[in-house]
């Protein structure tokens, strides 16, 4: 039987296993911010509707980005250095873009409940009893030089479990709390907006069962301290990754992507229409058909000019440049019309 304690076990999990998973971890990560960049420079130069939710977007971003290279540096020290402060920063960063992964979850749950105070009152209980943990955690960490693997190394981790334990179920009951919201409703059947929402909540949840239940399974197995951690950082690049992507994609949803709405008449004319959705529980039942069936129509009626537009590039620029000018208006025609 292996003795994960042994000095010569130790080292091989951390130089072949530990470094590398985190490297490649790492590295997946910066694939994607670079190649989602373009999210940003659209809100920076007007293409896109601001939102305060960008905010809580680029936190989390920002601060996987920043444990990342905090992580790889310290995996590729050559000399001794200050490990606790290190580990302290790393470990805040790291937190941070937990948490702030966790809030998109929180506002979105607030959104899917059209903000009632009980749900939001619990959903953000349980975000604050996350962010008290993490305090309790990071206040608790030590770390120090081992000569042996070359590199700072936190010790007692085991110590952590609790952090791990309570961050995995209170990322769970949040997004249980956003299908529940999606499936009360049967948003996930009938409008295309929760549709979008129930199919990536189940998406999410998937993901956020397997990457925090693997750094909870081995914290509690407790083999050594290399294993206790190994699964932590690469958990928090699928959540960052996950989270962001969720928040792009309905954003695009609702906004219609760059390519095909770059007027401001037809980004209004959308956003009246999501502020009334977000109100459906005031309408009657005939009221909310109606607007469903108004977003619904005029996403396709969207669709079918985008077609029509690069089909007519292709026989004629001339007749490009006029469908292109006109695909604005026609499309808040459609809706103003079906509303």
């Amino acid at each position: 039987m292996v003795d994960f304690n042994s000095p010569a076990v130790i080292e091989r999990d951390f130089n072949v296993v530990l470094k590398h998973f985190w490297h490649i971890a790492f590295g997946i990560f910066i694939w994607e911010y670079i190649t989602t960049l373009d999210y940003e420079w659209d809100i920076i130069r007007g293409r896109r509707p601001y939102r305060w939710t960008i905010w809580i977007y680029l936190l989390t971003r920002m601060a996987t980005l920043i444990a990342g290279i905090l992580v790889l540096t310290n995996l590729n020290l050559a000399i001794p250095v200050n490990c606790q402060v290190l580990a302290s920063f790393e470990l805040i960063f790291s937190y941070t873009g937990f948490l702030a992964a966790s809030l998109l979850i929180v506002i979105r749950v607030a959104a899917i409940w059209n903000r009632n105070k009980l749900i939001v009152g619990i959903a953000t209980a349980v975000w604050l009893t996350n962010v008290g943990v993490t305090i309790w955690g990071i206040v608790r960490i030590r770390s120090a030089w081992n000569p042996l693997l070359q590199s700072c190394i936190v010790f007692n981790t085991e110590d952590n479990k609790p952090n791990i334990v309570v961050t995995t179920i209170s990322d769970a009951i949040l997004l249980i709390a956003v299908l529940v919201g999606l499936h009360r409703e049967g948003g996930g059947v009938v409008f295309p907006l929760g549709r979008l929402l129930w199919n990536q909540g189940i998406i999410w949840l998937a993901i956020a069962t397997v990457t925090e239940a693997l750094p909870m399974a081995f914290i509690i197995l407790n083999l050594n301290d290399t294993w206790n951690i190994m699964f932590q950082f690469p958990s928090l690049v699928i959540m960052a990754i996950a989270a962001t992507r969720m928040h792009r994609s309905l954003s695009d949803f609702v906004f219609g992507s760059t390519e095909g709405l770059h007027s401001r008449s037809t980004v209004r004319s959308l956003r009246g229409l999501t502020r009334a959705t977000s109100k459906l529980n005031t309408f009657a039942p005939t009221q909310i058909n109606r607007i469903e069936v108004a977003v619904d129509v005029a996403y396709e009626q969207h669709q079918m000019s985008q077609t029509k537009k690069c089909t007519d590039e292709q026989l004629d620029d001339k007749s490009h440049t006029t469908s292109k000018s006109g695909h604005g208006s026609d499309l808040e025609s459609t809706m103003e019309n079906r509303v």
